[in-house]
């Protein structure tokens, strides 16, 4: 079955997306954020629009890295871009054993090259969009994969010479945020949950029964946009069911925190997830990988792509610098550990 959901508030960040693209950037921009947040529905939205951003003679592409088996659900391309579905299956099979999002995901130059043949590319645009990158590469080559983008776009920049091309990627894995930051090949910009206003007009597009009430939907979810549909399309708006699905997956980490002695350093931080910074130690730091590990929190200090600040609120567990990816995770452990 079929799911469609109009996409909505995120002027801002397509904005700065094209802002972005409109010249040639040093480096690749690294876009992180919650599980869900939006940032593959930015980037398919980003990159069907851009010709109209940047002509006709503009090149997008878009890569889900995570993709196992489809190549049509793998690549997204703006309407000048043709590349033949048996070219692409020649590159998936040169990368025997890999997924196929995983194999475009490391022939980008070759796409690139399949896509510019016979054109003028002084005056071109050109993005390439590589979508839950560290998932599908894992932590011990993000650092690796994420160089190598850096160089392929000087590579291309210098033998093509178009306006600009500029490559995202993205990612929802904390930890991997630490290995990037260590680097000088990529800009990293945040992509946070939609504000209460957009939320709530997500909310009513999907035309929830009358019994549900959205201020609990925002406590429960703050505002997270995969996680709304997911309570429409999974759980039929059953918000007791999607709690009870969510517990059993977070006992496993509940134990974890047990098992190490870290009870009362996860306890600051269903406090307030600033004590992972106002409350610095070893086991804190171990508390803090473990809740990163599971992306049940995430580091919000860096800039939005939008250049706005997400502002703490501790209603639904935003700090200064550190935040609960959804309020619910927060709730969850409190109740399973007895905080």
């Amino acid at each position: 079955m079929s799911f469609y959901v109009r996409f909505v508030n995120r002027v801002k960040e397509i904005d700065s997306l094209r802002s972005w693209c409109s010249s040639q950037r040093a480096t690749p921009i690294y876009l992180y954020g919650p599980e869900g947040c939006g940032k593959t529905r930015l980037l398919k939205e980003f990159v069907s629009r851009f010709e109209e951003f940047f002509g006709e003679d503009a090149i997008a592409i878009y890569i889900d890295a995570l993709e196992r088996e489809s190549l049509s659900k793998a690549f997204l391309s703006s309407k000048s871009v043709r590349i033949a579905t048996e070219t692409l299956l020649s590159l998936v099979e040169r990368f025997s054993g890999l997924a196929v999002g995983r194999a475009l995901a490391e022939s980008i130059v070759t796409l690139v090259e399949k896509a510019l043949t016979k054109r003028k590319l002084e005056e071109s645009y050109i993005l390439i969009a590589v979508d839950d990158v560290a998932k599908a590469v894992g932590l011990d080559q993000i650092e690796l994969y994420v160089k190598w983008l850096y160089e392929a776009m000087w590579k291309l920049y210098e033998e093509y010479k178009p306006r600009a091309i500029n490559m995202a990627v993205t990612t929802s894995e904390g930890e991997s945020l630490n290995l990037v930051l260590r680097h000088r090949h990529s800009y990293i910009a945040l992509l946070w949950n939609l504000d209460k206003r957009g939320f709530e007009e997500l909310f009513e597009e999907l035309n929830p029964p009358s019994s549900i009430d959205f201020e609990t939907v925002w406590r429960l979810l703050g505002g997270n946009p995969g996680k709304l549909v997911e309570l429409k399309v999974t759980y039929g708006w059953s918000i007791d069911d999607m709690i009870k699905d969510a517990t059993a997956r977070l006992v496993s980490v509940a134990k974890e925190v047990r098992g190490r002695g870290l009870v009362e350093q996860v306890k600051l931080i269903i406090e307030d997830p600033d004590n992972i910074w106002h409350r610095a130690s070893v086991e804190m730091g171990e508390a803090e990988r473990i809740l990163l590990r599971r992306n049940l929190i995430i580091y919000k200090g860096m800039p939005t792509i939008a250049r706005e600040d997400v502002k703490p609120d501790k209603e639904i567990g935003i700090g200064e610098y550190y935040a609960w990816q959804i309020p619910s995770y927060r709730e969850i452990l409190k109740k399973i550990l007895g905080v």
